[in-house]
């Protein structure tokens, strides 16, 4: 992977000069977020390489193991700034890169042999993280609390609700182009994780949100929902959504603002799926989780919340409340409407 200039390298995140082969292949094969995120981790891999005067073919199984050593411990960006060991998910990832990369150089005959097979033998395991939703009371502020009567408030609240009501991730918000969104059947679509399309149903808040918005918005010649600021034919940076929901938390009072994040509302989403009855199937479907284990923490949060909620009403001498989080926020509706699409086949299913 030779630069003859590599601070370049590091001014342009989805640039990787040197493999320029593999970049196209990229193109080809995995969505704009994904290569981005492939591009970042190789440049961890160069760095590795560049410090040992290796290029990529010369590497052998003894240099890799010796460079995941070094992920778990501290040291320096690819851009010279120091950090922390990186997580065991961050090296998991870099790691997948890595051995993706190599699999392509074998595939082109670049080298004979797959020096990352030996990343078999490596025992990663990461701790095991329950969502951590917000609470009802603060779900309940935060979608009162929207302000919708300008173009910057209808932004950030379509990014609230699009978090909150549909599970998306920040980069799938960040991705999601005019052509994905679908108000005749109330769907979006979204390309998550593994390149996997999923549709999700809309609340009517949603839906109403975004009718009076795509009429509304100045950049309409744009193909993307957000654009860039500096470019209308490019994605807005998932940055300015975090920044978006935060002041969101701002406007609903929330004790804590600038810890709300996107990633925070899809768990809320997910734990209120899990609250109306949502089996763990159908949380797996619409949060597009590759592994059923994942949709099984929303179950048993909720499965935990509501012994919590019996002992509190049943055993402390509280009068009990019924509390319809559905009928407020909507999300039931997004369940029932999944559920008669999945009788049906959502559009484009082969029966």
């Amino acid at each position: 992977m030779p630069d003859p200039n590599p601070k370049k390298i590091f001014n342009r995140p989805d640039d990787l000069q040197g493999v320029e082969p593999y970049s196209g292949f990229l193109d080809v094969c995995k969505s704009p977020h994904t290569k981005s995120n492939y591009h970042q981790d190789l440049r961890v891999l160069k760095q590795f390489l560049d410090a040992a005067k290796l290029i990529p073919a010369q590497a052998q199984p003894q240099d890799l193991a010796r460079f995941a050593g070094q992920l778990a411990k501290p040291g320096t960006t690819p851009a010279g700034k120091p950090r922390p060991a990186y997580s065991t998910r961050s090296m998991k990832r870099i790691l997948a890169s890595t051995r993706s990369f190599y699999r392509y150089l074998a595939s082109v005959q670049h080298i004979s042999t797959d020096p990352t097979a030996v990343f078999h033998n490596l025992a990663i395991r990461s701790p095991q993280r329950n969502p951590r939703p917000l609470p009802p009371k603060d779900r309940e502020a935060l979608v009162k609390g929207l302000q919708t009567s300008d173009q910057e408030g209808q932004r950030i609240s379509l990014v609230v609700l699009l978090g909150f009501h549909c599970g998306l991730r920040v980069s799938e918000i960040a991705h999601m182009r005019i052509r994905d969104i679908d108000l005749d059947q109330g769907l979006v679509t979204v390309i998550g994780k593994g390149d996997k399309e999923r549709s999700v149903p809309m609340t009517e808040a949603l839906k109403e949100l975004l009718k009076r918005y795509l009429v509304e918005r100045t950049d309409k010649a744009g193909t993307f929902l957000f654009s860039s600021p500096r470019n209308i034919d490019k994605p807005i940076h998932p940055h300015f959504l975090e920044i978006w929901v935060k002041k969101a938390a701002t406007w609903a009072k929330l004790a804590n603002p600038e810890e709300l994040t996107v990633h925070v509302l899809r768990h809320s989403f997910g734990t209120q799926l899990a609250e109306s009855g949502a089996s763990v199937y159908e949380i797996r479907d619409l949060m597009g989780h590759s592994s059923i284990m994942v949709s099984e923490n929303y179950v048993k949060l909720a499965s935990t919340k509501a012994r919590s909620a019996h002992q509190k009403a049943f055993e402390g001498g509280y009068k009990v409340h019924a509390l319809n989080l559905g009928g407020l926020f909507g999300i039931e509706s997004v369940l029932k409407r999944f559920r008669t699409l999945n009788r049906r086949s959502l559009p484009g299913d082969v029966d």
